[in-house]
């Protein structure tokens, strides 16, 4: 073999070898993201839980003020014309 033919086959194989090595890194990376994600999920929908959950107790706040009376509507007072 010449020289010439042993520095291509080199080349290639540690280009080879590079590529599988990025292969192999970008599924664990891939894999690390999903899992990240799938966390990242949960606890949107742990938060969506509170929001609804936040939103009744505030609606029933609202009716107990309004149905205590103790506020009333606003109504403007007209000017005199002194």
């Amino acid at each position: 073999m010449s020289a010439e033919l042993i520095g291509t086959l080199s080349v290639g194989s540690a280009l080879a070898g590079l590529v599988l090595a990025m292969g192999g890194l970008m599924l664990t990376l891939q894999c690390r993201t999903e899992r990240r994600l799938d966390a990242f999920e949960g606890e949107l929908h742990g938060l969506r839980g509170d929001l609804r959950a936040l939103g009744e107790r505030v609606a029933r706040l609202e009716g107990l003020i309004q149905g205590s009376g103790l506020f009333r509507a606003f109504e403007p007072v007209e000017a005199s014309d002194d």
